[in-house]
């Protein structure tokens, strides 16, 4: 894992955590909204050259070790998409005094038997093999499996290994949905457009009876941060 900062670390940290097969990159357009608060931008491992995505433990046992190293005790907020929603949720359970809001955008929060994980290992596998013997066709490739995602990911996805990818598959299709307190799920707004097939595990996340839930009409995958951050960050962050 890499880690970028951004802003005053005086401020209140916000952890940021990004789509599957994009980078810290994915929230430069949104760097001005933000800027107010502490940025805390991790690229996970897999997702540049020589480096393999192991799990999510991996990935916040590196998160832990940046906030200890410097101090951070508290996140004013955990903001995660897709894939960085999964990791974002699975972190936030484990550390629920340590976050004070915690946004999960996008999310496929599923826990699918071996043979459905199997099934979308296939599918992303032939996508990458697919980009990198056809590159100029990155886009329209990767769009077809991520929704309208390829433009986002074009950069990062011909990187990604198919061991890697084996592993990004658990994180993504094996999550569990823990017990927790009325505390904590009114720490919790999930996010999700009318078009993005991730809110379909809604019907498994509305246990969380005291969590906010957001549905934006015609929007997709992660959709509302990418068309209006600015809007986004006014009405989500508390």
């Amino acid at each position: 894992m890499k880690i970028v900062t951004y802003g005053n670390k005086d401020n209140e940290a916000i952890l940021l955590l990004h789509p599957m097969f994009t980078s810290a990159a994915f929230f430069d357009f949104a760097l001005d909204q933000l800027k107010g608060y502490y940025l805390i931008v991790p690229t996970y491992s897999g997702h540049y050259e020589e480096t393999t995505y192991l799990s999510m433990e991996e990935e916040e046992h590196t998160i832990d070790e940046f906030l200890k190293e410097n101090g951070i005790s508290r996140l004013k907020a955990l903001i995660g998409f897709s894939l960085g929603g999964n990791i974002g949720f699975h972190y936030f359970c484990k550390n629920q005094e340590k976050v004070e809001q915690v946004i999960i955008d996008s999310a496929p929060i599923f826990k699918f038997p071996s043979v459905v994980k199997y099934f979308f290992f296939r599918k992303y596998k032939k996508c990458l093999l697919n980009i990198k013997a056809h590159p100029e066709n990155t886009v329209e490739e990767l769009d077809k499996c991520f929704h309208g995602m390829g433009e986002a990911q074009q950069y990062v996805a011909p990187s990604v290994t198919i061991e890697s990818l084996r592993n990004l598959i658990e994180s993504c299709y094996n999550l569990e949905t823990p017990k927790l307190s009325i505390l904590s799920q009114k720490k919790i707004t999930f996010v999700y457009g009318t078009k993005d097939i991730a809110r379909l595990c809604l019907p498994r996340i509305r246990k969380y009876k005291n969590s906010r839930f957001v549905e934006i009409d015609l929007m997709g995958h992660c959709g509302y941060f990418r068309e209006d951050a600015e809007e986004y960050v006014k009405n989500l962050i508390e």
